[in-house]
């Protein structure tokens, strides 16, 4: 009897000493589980806050953020929707010497405006080398220009020297600007892109305006 009651309290004892290990292997692994998912829990919240981001991490691949500064804008002399020379075909210029109506049906973008076109040759021809035929200074007075000024232009008030085309905002000034021309344009083009201004330097007091 004694010796049963020894056995029987010897395999209590170890289905006892079982469960204890059971119950620490149960929490070790809870434990790592649980280590495990902090991690995931602060990438999916960093995510969140935080969602346009490029770059590599643990060989997961998310979205770029996106900059703060904005896109610097070109200086073109556009209408409200971002045509350029009030419409007029840049082409014809050169081709008719004279100003012509473009077709809002026939159409390209260059430099941050949109060209019409009277013809799809025009179009042909523009696409193969805007910077022949787009207009100084932006679109803008050449005259005014000079002067240090940015004013709207009138595209009938044009002239075209040493395969540049220039426009004027009014026969007057087109006038002013071609009496003198090769002066007026060293002094536009002082104002349009001076080299001091490339070292963070102004040109004048004021600048163009």
């Amino acid at each position: 009897m004694n010796n049963f009651s020894s056995a029987q309290f010897g395999l209590q004892l170890r289905k006892q000493h079982h469960r204890i290990l059971r119950t620490q292997r149960i929490s070790l692994l809870s434990g790592l589980i649980a280590a495990l998912a902090v991690p995931a829990i602060l990438n999916a919240a960093s995510l969140s806050l935080n969602p346009i981001k490029i770059a590599k991490d643990h060989g997961a691949v998310v979205l770029a953020e996106q900059s703060t500064k904005p896109a610097p804008k070109a200086r073109v002399n556009v209408d409200s929707n971002g045509v350029i020379l009030k419409g007029y075909d840049p082409v014809a210029y050169f081709t008719q010497h004279q100003a012509v109506k473009g077709n809002p049906a026939i159409q390209d973008r260059f430099g941050g405006a949109t060209y019409y076109f009277a013809s799809v040759a025009d179009k042909v021809a523009f696409s193969k080398n805007p910077s022949k035929y787009v207009p100084q200074y932006g679109g803008f007075c050449a005259y005014h220009m000079s002067n240090g000024k940015l004013k709207d232009s009138d595209p009938t008030a044009f002239l075209i020297y040493k395969g540049k085309l220039y426009v004027c905002s009014g026969v007057d000034t087109a006038k002013k600007f071609h009496s003198n021309i090769d002066e007026n344009i060293r002094k536009a083009d002082d104002y349009w892109v001076p080299l001091s201004r490339s070292r963070g330097e102004p040109y004048s007091m004021f600048g163009p305006r």
